[in-house]
């Protein structure tokens, strides 16, 4: 749990409490623990200043008593007039489930930095009120982007939200599929895939569901990855792509970003780039879901070009090679990581049959040349 985004003053404190903070450390300990005699409203700003204490002990007596305070109580305090980092530090100690966040989603010195805290790692429920909050989403374009890569933001909200933005003219654009989706709303050409309505929100939901299922490669599938093998389909899968078989373009790119490798999987194949680069956006990707990507033959050589410009990833030596390897690599890309393999993976590109004539020879020519210097050295 970060509790460290606002860090709240000495003032934030009514007046009486503010000497306190000065007391030896078994006193401030009390207080921490909720033993000074006080209104909710009076106590909750010291106990969130000493959230923030360099003393552990003292920072987690602070925790847990912010934590076990009655939900009916949290929430009377946060309708109050508050100091923004009391709010902060009150909506990150308290989860994202807490039944008294919507109050700081209303409160109006709610920072946006909270917003976007909340927006990022909260349910449903607290999602759906944030982006209720047009004008401070529309003021603070960060929400958005938050509330979209949230899985569990409401399909229906989000998408509202989105028109909203995009008639407010939202600077949005570096948010994958903003561009296809006002283009689609504003009724401009080539927007969507010929008009397809998409699913339901019920339907989407299920897919997000179903999308769920798997948060990553098992440790036996990873094992399949780094052969260059493709782990097998399970039947959350077949049912998943019966789903995006129906889906709109921006349904598919947000479950791109927001969903499991298994629908990663299937959506980096799609025959829409805007789809299929979407995949490679996601904050989920694994380096592993890469290297399986770049064994894949069936890609668009795009998806290899997306990588190959990518340098965290092509600082992973099994990548590099995955790319030289794969004959969608464009081959510009595949020559410049040639000089990088190994001798012995040089050898077997030079012989390999799958490469381009170009790539081969080159690789061999490589060879030549290490071997002609050995001989002179």
């Amino acid at each position: 749990m970060s509790v460290a985004a606002l860090t709240v003053p000495l003032e934030a404190l009514i007046e009486a409490h503010r000497p306190l903070m000065g007391r030896p450390l078994p006193i401030k300990l009390r207080i921490a623990r909720g033993m000074l005699p006080a209104s909710a409203e009076d106590i909750v700003p010291t106990i969130a200043y000493l959230v923030h204490s360099a003393e552990p002990e003292l920072r987690e007596a602070a925790i847990e008593t912010l934590s076990s305070l009655p939900a009916e109580s949290m929430s009377e305090v946060l309708r109050a007039k508050l100091h923004p980092a009391v709010i902060d530090t009150v909506a990150r100690v308290l989860g994202s489930e807490h039944t008294a966040l919507p109050e700081v989603v209303v409160n109006r010195a709610t920072a946006d930095g909270t917003f976007i805290y909340l927006a990022v790692h909260s349910g449903a429920a607290v999602c759906s009120e944030i982006a209720r909050n047009t004008v401070r989403c529309l003021a603070e374009p960060t929400i958005i982007e938050a509330l979209f890569f949230n899985p569990r933001t409401p399909p229906g909200q989000i998408q509202n939200l989105l028109e909203f933005a995009v008639r407010e003219g939202a600077p949005l654009d570096h948010i994958p599929g903003y561009i296809e989706m006002r283009a689609a709303i504003l009724g401009e050409r080539g927007a969507e895939d010929e008009g397809k309505a998409g699913l339901s929100e019920l339907e989407f939901l299920t897919a997000l569901q179903l999308a769920g299922v798997k948060q990553s490669l098992t440790e036996e599938e990873m094992a399949m990855v780094e052969q260059g093998k493709e782990p097998p389909d399970d039947h959350s899968t077949t049912s998943l792509q019966a789903l995006i078989m129906k889906m709109s373009v921006s349904q598919k790119i947000r479950l791109a970003l927001v969903g499991d490798a298994n629908a990663r999987k299937l959506l980096v194949r799609d025959p829409k780039k805007m789809v299929s680069l979407a995949v490679l956006k996601s904050p989920r990707l694994t380096d592993g879901e890469v290297r399986m990507f770049c064994s894949n033959k069936a890609l668009a050589e795009e998806i290899f070009v997306q990588i190959g410009r990518n340098k965290s990833w092509t600082r992973d030596y099994s990548i590099r090679r995955a790319l030289i390897l794969n004959p969608k690599c464009p081959m510009p890309l595949a020559l410049g990581f040639l000089r990088t393999l190994s001798m012995k993976d040089m050898k077997d590109v030079s012989k390999s049959r799958e490469v381009s004539g170009v790539i081969a020879r080159a690789a061999k020519r490589v060879i030549d040349q290490v071997e002609e210097a050995k001989r002179r050295g």
